[in-house]
């Protein structure tokens, strides 16, 4: 009798840690307000320290002189890209389930491809260079004037829209709760805006055109007159960095309305 009883009660132990160990795997994530907030203050760190990275190394090159117009083409800004694995390069995996490193690669996926997109169809027709426009035989060594990158366009542009970028996380999470779907929201509304004040705070800037040709002086020509086919190299991104502070309130704004 003493044996079928520690039998019976070993098998009960055993069930209860089956079931806490099913319960534990399955637990829905972000299930309280709190573990929002701490996922929203790393995931906006993770963000902003890859794109720090990402704009410092930026370079423009191949921008075409006209005059005093700088055309900045599809494909001058290159190498490098904001990519997957310089977001997660600095997560903590220690101790996370299957399904918080699927999450959060959803979200850095997201980010690496739209602003792939942004990064290769941007596009700035009128960049500004005061001194090609009235040169004699070539151009010489100018910088441009800054502009905000908000003054050129992307045939990228709706990639990094909220939208899209949600679209494009919900179909690579691990679940579809609704806490998840949430932060999902939460992190494209956060990383959209982010965006959008960033292309209106950050700079182009020195870009540094020369040669072409432009018209000889009198009396032999008419110059000095506008240069033609001088190009530019050189050129960053300078100004403000992506405000992951910013999007970190904006995530948890739109959790407390969902509330």
């Amino acid at each position: 009798m003493k044996k079928l009883t520690m039998l019976a009660l070993a098998s009960v132990f055993l069930v209860v840690c089956f079931v806490s160990g099913v319960s534990a795997e399955e637990t829905e994530l972000f299930a309280s307000m709190e573990s929002r907030e701490s996922f929203a203050q790393e995931i906006s760190f993770l963000i902003s320290k890859a794109w720090k990275k990402w704009q410092d190394a930026v370079i423009i090159n191949g921008v075409e002189v006209e005059g005093s117009r700088g055309l900045l083409m599809p494909g001058d800004i290159g190498e490098p890209v904001l990519t997957s694995a310089s977001v997660m390069k600095n997560y903590d995996k220690v101790n996370r389930s299957q399904a918080e490193l699927k999450f959060v690669k959803a979200i850095a996926d997201a980010l690496e491809h739209g602003m792939r997109l942004w990064q290769r169809g941007y596009r700035h027709k009128n960049i500004p260079f005061p001194q090609g426009a009235s040169c004699s035989y070539t151009m010489p060594p100018s910088n441009n004037v800054p502009v905000t990158v908000a003054s050129g366009k992307s045939s990228g542009d709706k990639a990094m829209a909220e939208d899209s970028l949600y679209n494009y996380m919900l179909y690579r999470a691990p679940k579809d709760e609704e806490n998840v779907l949430t932060v999902l929201r939460g992190t494209a509304k956060g990383i959209s805006t982010c965006f959008n004040k960033w292309k209106s705070s950050c700079s182009i800037v020195g870009i540094l055109a020369s040669g072409g040709i432009a018209p000889q002086p009198a009396p032999m020509g008419t110059g000095p007159g506008p240069v033609r086919g001088a190009k530019g190299n050189g050129g960053k991104l300078i100004g403000p960095y992506f405000d992951g502070d910013l999007m970190y309130r904006v995530m948890i704004e739109y959790f407390e309305s969902k509330r």
